[in-house]
């Protein structure tokens, strides 16, 4: 049990190195892509298997530009992720604050009546 949940947690993480390594391979992927149609050939034609294979070649031949510029996105996200994590937390903070306030009850009224005849404060005739 206790794996599972370590398990869960860790999925639910931020992977920095996960992120890069989807986002060399989709930019290698792309520029294999314009590189086929540059020469004229239609994409139709090929598999996305050749293609994949291709693009494998593309990025090793060209890997440090590609996971550089994939570093980058990465750590924007990652930036994104952690900004949008802490409004939430701001955001949950601040509506649980507000709910205490409006829940709390009005003290019962004490004091005079505010009507100035004696009869219907309850006075006799």
């Amino acid at each position: 049990m206790v794996e599972a949940t370590q398990s869960y947690q860790r999925r639910g993480r931020f992977s920095l190195r996960l992120a890069v390594a989807v986002l060399a391979r989709q930019a290698a992927i792309k520029a294999t892509k314009a590189e086929l149609r540059a020469k004229g050939l239609k994409l139709s034609n090929f598999t996305h298997r050749d293609i994949v294979v291709l693009a494998e070649e593309y990025l090793a031949e060209h890997r440090e530009e590609l996971v550089a510029e994939a570093i980058v996105i990465a750590e924007r996200w990652q930036a994104e992720d952690e900004h949008r994590r802490e409004a939430r937390r701001r955001r949950r903070l601040l509506e649980r604050n507000s709910k205490d306030l409006h829940t709390a009850r009005r003290p019962d009224q004490q004091g005079l009546s505010v009507c100035i005849t004696p009869e219907r404060n309850g006075a006799p005739k």
